[in-house]
């Protein structure tokens, strides 16, 4: 059974490629070779570029092995296949035809998606939503050292004016260099006891004790507070272009599915509707 058109092209574009890459590399660019196969350092390169950043930051040695070894055991499952003459058979030009309405279906979504969910939709949907995404939050600093003594002893000192140097000089938390800034937070994003101590101590003050966690002892001034804060934009587009993504892709389902003339020849098997719907029996 020979391919479609379209498998063809597909399995074409995809050998162009590779033949323009192989192009582009030398012999002194080959991470490995699989039974004489190159595999090249620019496949590494590309691979390592749709990483989160966070992710590869500090351990780039290791994921680059990870990969390349992710890469060794395609070239290896390829060269099985070609062996096997996997791609002649109908269970590979099946799957390709499932893989093509996939890839279809996704990049229309996408297409639609695209065009419907702007940077100003998202944040005219903001806009409209601001009210519902509030919530009560305190705005805070705070210093960590090691010990109670050392905590009351910052107590007996600090105050909102003196409190970021002093964040500065005697913190051994990550938020030293920003003065001990954590900036709008909600009670439930912060350990109880201090999002307890953090909430009960009034705006323009520093708390009377100090409060103790699994990181150390904290010494905390709550610069303000706002029983419904609104998240800037920037923290929550993300998950407002997800809410409206998914709007979009069951609208445009709906609307696809609604204007389409769809003839059922055999009855039984279309969607039950108000008009099919058998007739309940009296009493029912």
């Amino acid at each position: 059974m020979g391919f479609s058109l379209n498998n063809k092209a597909f399995l074409l574009s995809g050998m162009v490629a590779t033949a323009a890459l192989l192009t582009a590399c030398g012999d002194k660019d080959v991470a490995a070779k699989v039974n004489g196969a190159p595999i090249y350092e620019a496949e590494i390169n590309e691979r390592m570029t749709e990483l989160p950043a966070n992710l590869v930051q500090g351990r780039e040695d290791d994921v680059r092995r990870q990969l390349l070894e992710g890469l060794v055991q395609q070239a290896v499952i390829q060269q099985e296949a070609k062996k096997l003459n996997i791609d002649e058979s109908d269970e590979f030009e099946t799957a390709m035809a499932q893989a093509e309405q996939q890839i279809k279906a996704r990049l229309v979504m996408k297409a639609k998606v695209d065009a419907a969910v702007t940077n100003e939709a998202v944040a005219a949907a903001y806009e409209a939503n601001k009210q519902r995404l509030t919530f009560p939050a305190v705005k805070a600093r705070h210093i960590l050292v090691a010990t109670e003594k050392e905590a009351r002893d910052l107590i007996a000192i600090a105050n909102p004016t003196n409190f970021a140097s002093l964040a500065t000089e005697k913190s051994i938390g990550p938020s030293k260099d920003q003065g001990g800034d954590l900036g709008w937070f909600r009670k439930e994003a912060m350990i109880p006891a201090f999002a307890d101590v953090a909430f009960a101590t009034p705006a323009g003050q520093v708390a009377s004790t100090p409060v103790q966690t699994q990181f150390g002892w904290h010494v905390v001034l709550v610069e303000d507070k706002n029983d419904a804060y609104a998240p800037p934009l920037e923290a929550v587009q993300e998950q407002i272009r997800q809410q409206l993504s998914q709007e979009v892709m069951a609208g445009v389902m709906r609307d696809m599915r609604t204007s389409a003339n769809v003839d059922y020849v055999d009855a039984t098997l279309a969607p039950a509707t108000q008009e099919n719907q058998p007739t309940p029996a009296a009493g029912q």
